[in-house]
């Protein structure tokens, strides 16, 4: 799915923060139908904002082992995912008030 080969590329960036936005805002998208995904997704955005510290500290020489647990991480997403990209585009923020608005529950009347 060019999804993830977008979040993949986005390992490697030389912009790490923007990747981060980025593939956050991508990652988004989905569906989060399940625990394990959300718990997932979260597992993947803290792997690569390691990477980014680890590149931001050391350089890109210690970035090969992060950048492997990262693409292991996506690779787990990828599978509980699987195809749940919505096909509407959705901005993050939208994408952020539908997730919200499913886990708080809203009172009747007030």
């Amino acid at each position: 799915m060019q999804v993830f080969d977008r979040i993949d590329s986005l390992i490697d960036a030389d912009d790490c923060r923007a990747a981060i936005e980025e593939a956050r805002a991508l990652l988004l998208q989905l569906e989060q139908s399940s625990d394990a995904l959300t718990h997932a997704i979260d597992e993947f955005l803290l792997d690569l904002m390691t990477v980014s510290f680890i590149v931001e500290c050391y350089g890109r020489g210690f970035e090969l082992l992060a950048g492997t647990l990262a693409r292991r991480r996506l690779a787990k997403i990828r599978l509980l995912a699987d195809g749940q990209f919505r096909q509407t585009e959705m901005t993050p923020k939208a994408c952020w008030l539908k997730r919200r608005s499913r886990r708080v529950p809203h009172s009747e009347g007030n």
